[in-house]
């Protein structure tokens, strides 16, 4: 047997026979098999599949669930386990082929080009009404139309599962890691098991349609994750498991430069106990740990200032003297730095009023605080004191100040970033950053 196709689908009554037909309708010179799972679907599309079962008895091979298995990549796998041929194709219920020489294509490419492992095409994406949706873009293709591990480092992707042929390496290895990374998730594992031994290949013809629906009531991943607010949570961990299979077969040194940025993100996302238990998991533990304690114990505030943007303050003051001053508060800026300083700060602090310069935000509420003119600094001559809370425009209000006439002013983002604790936590974040570009 040379290909095996393997079509994955679950409730795909309204879509299953275009992705049906579309393979049917495939011209193929060499033996092929055509594998379908039907996860216990709820509509008719298990009696849609019989029909074409008894249509073509000897070239499908129907398996069909009487439970739900809510392990959409276990199926994948086990479909694959079944799969006889030398190369495999996949697809799922929802999507199509658009071109009926799209296998043929793809196996002539990889009988010729034994240097490649796998190989995808362009496609378009759809909608539930098979309506081209024209602005969505799922396949970034290369200049040398080559994927490798460097473009997996940094997850970038070669092109979609419904385009993906490639050389059947599961006779030879264990590739569990298939469901085990993560239960609805596959694709980018298919890649990353290609790409370990070889490039993967981007031909440039629209052969496939992707079916791309995010409707209330759809049974498709992207409908029920919609709101799910752990979607990201999932996705890091699942990236995770793929940095950690690398490194324990391929490359101890392997790591997804993209993890170490978005688990910082989410530090303050989600609770103490779901960041730690992805510490633990990480083969990088000892990294993440780090950035774990530094950026959710010693950091102090979320907008003090490092690197270069340090050297674009010129200041003499510090936080000890702006709390020996105890002058009444008056703050310059009416955004996040400002609110951050206020839910810290306002239950010991005297402030009076805040003030900004844009206008839409004047004579208007902010926490609590009405919000003025910057004019309005003058009538107070030296009776306040001022805290400039911005991080962007920092230095640009102190020359603002000045040209005002007032010439000291304290500056809450560097003040902040100049506190040891901050300090700390800073040189410690700078430098997994640095180790993360």
């Amino acid at each position: 047997m040379e290909i095996s196709i393997l079509l994955l689908t679950y409730n795909h009554e309204k879509y299953i026979k275009y992705a049906l037909d579309s393979i049917i309708s495939q011209k193929i010179s060499v033996s092929y098999e055509i594998l379908i799972l039907d996860d216990a679907s709820t509509d008719n599309t298990q009696k849609i599949l019989i029909d074409y079962k008894k249509q073509y008895p000897n070239l499908i091979s129907l398996y069909l669930r009487r439970k739900n298995s809510c392990h959409p990549t276990r199926s994948g796998y086990f479909l694959l386990t079944k799969a006889k041929g030398r190369y495999f194709a996949t697809i799922e219920g929802d999507d199509y082929w658009t071109d009926p020489l799209k296998i043929q294509k793809q196996y002539d490419f990889l009988e010729k080009n034994k240097q490649y492992s796998a190989c995808v095409t362009d496609l378009i994406v759809v909608d539930e009404k098979n309506q081209q949706i024209p602005d969505m873009t799922v396949f970034v293709k290369k200049e040398d139309c080559t994927y490798t591990l460097d473009d997996l480092r940094n997850l970038r992707m070669p092109g979609m599962a419904v385009t993906f042929f490639s050389r059947n390496y599961s006779h030879k290895e264990d590739q569990s890691i298939i469901y085990k990374a993560n239960r609805y998730m596959g694709d980018i594992t298919l890649f990353m098991l290609c790409v370990t031994k070889l490039p993967i290949y981007q031909i440039d013809e629209k052969t496939a349609a992707y079916r791309y629906v995010s409707n209330a009531g759809e049974n498709n991943f992207n409908s029920i994750h919609k709101e799910n607010i752990y979607k990201r949570y999932m996705l890091l961990e699942y990236w995770i498991m793929l940095e950690n299979y690398i490194k324990k077969y391929y490359m101890k040194e392997f790591e997804l430069i993209p993890i170490k940025r978005e688990f910082a993100n989410d530090l303050y996302r989600y609770s103490f106990w779901a960041m730690l238990r992805l510490v633990w998991k990480s083969k990088n533990r000892k990294k993440y740990l780090s950035l774990f304690v530094a950026k959710r114990y010693l950091l102090n505030s979320q907008f003090v200032l490092r690197g270069e943007e340090k050297r674009l303050v010129c200041s003499k003051y510090s936080w000890i003297q702006f709390n020996m001053d105890n002058r009444p508060i008056v703050i310059f800026g009416a955004g996040n730095v400002a609110k951050e300083y206020i839910d810290k700060y306002a239950w010991k602090e005297n402030i009076l009023f805040l003030v900004d310069n844009d206008n839409t935000k004047q004579n208007k509420s902010f926490k609590g605080f009405i919000v003025k003119d910057p004019k309005e600094i003058l009538k107070y001559n030296n009776r306040i004191k001022i805290l400039i809370a911005n991080r962007k425009y920092e230095e640009d209000i102190r020359k603002q100040l000045y040209n005002m006439g007032i010439e000291k002013c304290y500056c809450y983002c560097f003040m902040q970033s100049n506190r040891p604790r901050n300090v700390l936590a800073n040189s410690i974040l700078c430098k997994y950053m640095r180790d993360s570009e």
